[in-house]
């Protein structure tokens, strides 16, 4: 029987599997989960969503507390409380903060809270568990998934599996799909966007397996939490925050725009924030509209963010399958910023010959990842990945592409195929280093959250590419020239790339010199005379 974890930013949701009654049930774990009411948009009635918040409290004798535990004993703003930590997470956020005397990395707080949850939820369903299926963003680098398997298997002891953001919200939407069509799925949540676009096979088994193929899909790193910053920097520039109290009760104050964002979206005309300043003894007290609060969203373009993500999607899933928008079946919407204000409203009019679902937007990935059937959905790859060369001229490193962006896998033959030219003086060794890149962008924003939970300014504020990763540091010395290399000598080496079934960049290497000793050190340190052909150089 599977079970199902939707890790998220803010919220978490798991779902488990009932074959008897043939449907997902969320699973509700006593004193964590949080019943949390929210509002369709354009719709009066309220629904019910219940969710694990991501929360976890270090207590000065050593004991945890987890998601619901902390915000009911109202320590979320504690100094000793970690929020957000899929985000650390994401961005391979290193740094780590004093608790209780101690140093707590955020990898730490990020494992101890996900083990812990799993471990509450799979006791719950006893030995019957024997599949694990967790999702990730769209955009999530694989150190992402790598970590999050590894702190998987610390708790469970079946067969894990993944399954992207997107496909378990279609899988949660499967009685509003059919046979053959193509869904555009619209995911906003606490920390990313992600749309792709999906093709939707089912088999209608007992199990309620389907498969799904992603056709196109983008992703920007914004989300319900850089809307709260941008909410500080509004109410800061207006004059109604001073920059000492956002340094003395930023984490605080995080929260309370968050009520009252979610409150503005629900349908309130106003909310009130309130919050007295223990430091310099000042109350902290302003009105915003739901007026403000669209004026905000406007200056910050956030529809044209929107629009620009939802375009990347289709443009990309119209060079590769020729599937246009018109083919699009219908559009579903998931993510707790989906019900950010006008947003759904926008996708209506973005797209207003298509059905626009958004009544599930808590639960339906969890629930979606309990019916995912398949091995790899997407066996593509999401970001691209290259090496860089020094540029005489310029005196600069340029990038060079080896495998781009929406690369099959396994490939057939090399991706691609380059001459090595050697270096400006002679040298016995040559370094191959890969990089990774993604074309997320985060958003500006004057504010972000320190390393010890409050709100401190960045000293920058542009808007800039989310990251390039160096992947194999120790390819510095990765090819050993016997004889040596001269300078400038052109086309010695032939090297040609591609990734293998293991999603392993593999690399083939020829040295051209005539009687050459030259050879490949492996990381074991073990020598491979060449030519090397597919020699795996590095896991993505």
């Amino acid at each position: 029987m599977p079970i199902a974890m939707d890790f998220g930013t803010c919220n978490t949701v798991m779902a488990r599997w009932r074959p008897g009654l043939g449907a997902v049930e969320v699973v509700r774990l006593p004193s964590l989960t949080r019943r949390f009411p929210h509002r369709i948009p354009g719709r009066k009635e309220t629904r019910e969503a219940h969710v694990l918040p991501s929360l976890i409290h270090y207590g000065e004798d050593g004991g945890l507390l987890l998601a619901e535990q902390v915000a009911e004993s109202g320590l979320a703003d504690h100094n000793a409380t970690f929020r957000w930590v899929k985000l650390d997470m994401l961005r391979s956020n290193t740094r780590g903060r004093r608790v209780n005397g101690q140093i707590v990395p955020l990898r730490q707080a990020a494992t101890d809270l996900v083990r812990n949850l799993l471990t509450f939820g799979l006791g719950q369903g006893g030995a019957e568990e024997r599949d694990l299926v967790l999702t990730v963003p769209v955009e999530a680098y694989d150190h992402y998934v790598t970590w999050l398997h590894e702190t998987a298997a610390g708790v469970f002891r079946g067969n894990i599996r993944f399954v992207d953001e997107a496909t378990a919200c279609i899988l949660g939407y499967q009685e509003h799909v059919r046979d053959g069509e193509v869904y555009l799925v619209f995911d906003f949540g606490g920390g990313t966007l992600d749309v792709s676009v999906v093709k939707v096979a089912l088999h209608g088994g007992q199990d309620g397996s389907c498969k799904c193929t992603i056709l196109g899909r983008a992703g920007e790193e914004v989300g319900g939490g850089l809307v709260d910053r941008w909410m500080i920097e509004a109410l800061q520039a207006q004059g109604k925050l001073a920059e000492q109290d956002i340094r003395d009760v930023g984490a605080k104050l995080l929260r309370l725009v968050e009520d009252a964002k979610i409150a503005l979206s629900g349908g309130i005309a106003e909310a009130d924030i309130t919050q007295f300043n223990d430091r310099n003894g000042r109350m902290i007290s302003c009105t915003l509209t739901t007026g403000w609060m669209r004026d905000l969203l406007q200056a910050k373009q956030v529809n044209d963010l929107v629009s620009r993500t939802v375009n990347r999607a289709l443009e990309q899933a119209a060079e590769r399958y020729a599937v246009r928008e018109r083919d699009l079946r219908g559009v579903f919407l998931v993510g707790g910023s989906s019900l950010l204000l006008g947003v759904a409203d926008f996708v209506k009019q973005r797209f207003p010959d298509k059905e626009v679902r958004f009544e599930n937007p808590f639960e339906a990935i969890a629930a979606g990842a309990c019916r995912y059937a398949g091995e790899d959905l997407n066996p593509q790859l999401v970001h691209e990945y290259g090496t860089k060369s020094w540029n005489p001229a310029t005196k600069e490193f340029e990038w060079v592409t080896l495998i781009p962006r929406g690369t099959l896998y396994p490939t057939e033959k090399p991706v691609c195929g380059k001459y090595v030219t050697t270096a400006v003086q002679e040298s016995d060794t040559l370094g191959l280093v890969v990089w990774e890149r993604s074309s997320m962008a985060l958003p500006e924003s004057e504010w972000s959250v320190g390393a010890d939970g409050g709100l401190v300014r960045v000293s920058q504020n542009v808007r800039t590419v989310s990251g390039e990763r160096e992947l194999n540091p120790e390819g510095r010395n990765l090819i050993h020239a016997d004889p040596l290399c001269e300078k400038h000598q052109e086309k010695r080496f032939v090297v040609g790339f591609g990734v293998n079934r293991h999603k392993q960049v593999t690399v083939s290497i020829k040295d051209t010199q005539a009687g050459n000793r030259s050879y490949v050190r492996t990381p074991k340190g073990e020598k491979m005379p060449l030519p090397v052909r597919d020699f795996p150089l590095v896991k993505l």
